[in-house]
């Protein structure tokens, strides 16, 4: 399918991550050869439909763009039978990621990854696929994290009230864009919330500061100046980065937790800035999923 204006060419794509488990991802195609490849993962409870409005954009300005829904989220789905911890560990969701990327042809790609889909690139930075990535930002995402094991049962209290209801609230609370409410209620409503609490209890207690400084490729933080508990977190590794090369950080002051909703146009431009100091030539986009 084809966007409004007739200029993005939409692929609906479905590949197989460990255990069986189905992964969608959509693909947005430039009406010319692709400047390069944009990958935009979404965080815990959220999905694909997060980054619409910045996949179109950016396909818009001749990037080719892949947006997955990760396992347990959006139209992916999760192993059979009962849900397990180790099934949603960052090895199996990075792992999936791989997947996508080696299904869609994309030898290294721009990843932005939001929370969660922060974490999962960090954690990649430490493996043989560091190389697929070849610029690195990340928002609402801390490099190290240490939380108490409870916070898994809290995940699960916050649904008792029923999706419907955890969603609207949840949409309330990050964001007071109209578009992204709906796309977080819908992604709520989507949600599975047992996946959930195993990928909290798998990213509770992580510390990837060592494989985000052994990266020498460009490294952007978007800082929302309201996601106060991401921030605190941040404030413990992000001085390690000071004064390296290839690290920027630039402040969203009334950005959230999904800081593209609360300031799309300072969002956007800040990442057309991270990429534009990347030689085209280095990179290999492909202009059709596999």
């Amino acid at each position: 399918m084809l966007d409004a204006e007739g200029a993005v060419a939409i692929h609906l794509h479905q590949v197989t991550g460990a255990g069986s488990v189905p992964l969608v991802y959509r693909e947005y195609l430039p009406s010319s050869a692709a400047r390069a490849d944009v990958f935009l993962v979404h965080g815990l409870a959220s999905s694909g439909a997060q980054f619409e409005a910045e996949a179109l954009r950016f396909a818009r300005q001749g990037y080719r763009v892949l947006v997955p829904d990760l396992r347990g989220h959006g139209a992916s789905g999760v192993p059979q039978g009962s849900i397990q911890k180790a099934d949603f560990a960052p090895a199996v969701m990075a792992a999936d990621m791989i997947e996508v990327l080696d299904h869609a042809g994309a030898r290294e790609v721009h990843w932005v990854g939001n929370s969660l889909g922060g974490i999962l690139a960090l954690y990649l930075l430490g493996t043989a696929h560091r190389d697929r990535i070849r610029t690195l930002t990340l928002f609402g995402t801390c490099f190290s994290m240490n939380l108490p094991a409870r916070v898994s049962q809290v995940l699960r209290l916050t649904f008792l009230p029923g999706a419907g209801v955890t969603g609207w609230i949840t949409a309330l609370t990050t964001t007071g864009n109209p578009a992204g409410r709906r796309a977080i209620a819908a992604a709520i409503a989507q949600f599975n919330v047992e996946a959930g609490a195993a990928i909290a209890a798998n990213v509770r207690n992580y510390d990837f500061v060592a494989n985000a400084l052994a990266f020498n490729r460009p490294l952007l933080v978007l800082w929302g100046g309201r996601d106060h508990a991401v921030n605190l977190g941040l404030k413990a590794d992000i001085g390690k980065f000071a004064g390296r090369a290839n690290f920027r950080r630039v402040d969203l002051p009334f950005g959230g937790h999904c800081s593209n909703f609360d300031m799309p146009e300072e969002f956007s431009a800040a990442l057309a800035t991270h990429w534009a100091g990347v030689n085209a030539e280095d990179m290999h986009p492909a202009n059709a999923g596999g």
